[in-house]
């Protein structure tokens, strides 16, 4: 036996907590995987488990050889998949968030044809405004954010293209407060910031910085798009989220000079993952 089957092994002794459970489940006798793990304990020359009764319990060295091993695991899975796959449509669970705006603009509307492609597919969307930790949750796709990456390191970050940005308030809140000339005129204004920011700087074009405080915070961009139309502040939020409110007039763009013009918009998949046929299939048919 390989040290990498070994290593699987130990994975799920150490999640079962029990030699006997994680034997029903692998269908091995409680004797011959008790031996593989010891051999595993043998040859890196440390205790990987201590007893609790009848519950076995990781030592701090165990501890540290799970999360890797999980990760080990993961990346196993995702290859048996692939080769699984190779001659066969894609299918199984497929996990995606998608910022709010883009799920409604590219994927729901040509969804129904992307399941009746790939029946075999079983899609679960999130339309939270967040992006996952990969390394937490089973994720298998992000789409359409330009926040900051939870573990950046270990995220493959793909363009799905630029956007810029907009300063705007309401008609009624210019007409109360007076609209900024100057960058420096916002620190008088009452700033509408999403919840998951986590500083105050505004998305600004290069050599410019200005960090503000926010008056409200909310957490959802819609929430805070209609708080910019009832007059509580001023927002800063992509083109493609203020577009039609500044067309209808029922919101007004200022300083847009000073803006970031360029700000990319990405879809994000684990780095250390192969990227699997599912994955493969969703990004050709949606964001290519």
């Amino acid at each position: 036996m390989s040290d990498l089957d070994r290593f699987e092994l130990f994975t799920y002794v150490a999640q079962a907590n029990s030699l006997s459970s994680a034997a029903e489940k692998l269908g091995m006798s409680k004797p011959s995987l008790s031996k593989q793990i010891k051999q595993l304990e043998k040859e890196l020359k440390v205790d990987l488990f201590s007893r609790s009764g009848y519950r076995l319990v990781l030592t701090p060295q165990g501890e540290a050889l799970l999360k890797q091993s999980l990760r080990l695991k993961r990346e196993l899975d995702d290859t048996r998949s692939i080769c699984h796959q190779f001659h066969q449509e894609p299918e199984g669970e497929l996990r995606v968030v998608v910022f709010g705006y883009f799920a409604h603009k590219l994927i729901f509307p040509r969804l129904k044809t992307f399941l009746e492609k790939y029946p075999k597919l079983r899609l679960t969307i999130d339309t939270s405004e967040r992006v996952p930790s990969f390394d937490r949750e089973e994720v298998d796709l992000a789409v359409g954010f330009s926040l900051p990456v939870p573990d950046s390191e270990e995220i493959m970050q793909c363009s799905m293209g630029t956007t810029y940005y907009t300063l705007c308030a309401s008609p009624d809140y210019f007409s109360k407060f007076g609209e900024p000339k100057t960058l420096e005129d916002l620190k008088k204004h009452q700033i509408i910031r999403h919840a998951s920011c986590t500083h105050g700087f505004l998305k600004l074009k290069p050599g410019l910085s200005l960090e503000l405080a926010p008056h409200l915070l909310v957490n959802t961009v819609n929430s805070m798009i209609e708080c910019a139309k009832q007059g509580l502040g001023i927002v800063q939020l992509p083109i493609y989220l203020t577009e039609n409110a500044i067309k209808e007039g029922v919101l007004i763009s200022v300083l847009s000079k000073h803006q970031r013009t360029d700000e990319p918009i990405y879809y994000h998949y684990p780095k250390y993952r192969h990227i699997q046929p599912k994955v493969r299939k969703f990004i050709d048919f949606f964001l290519v």
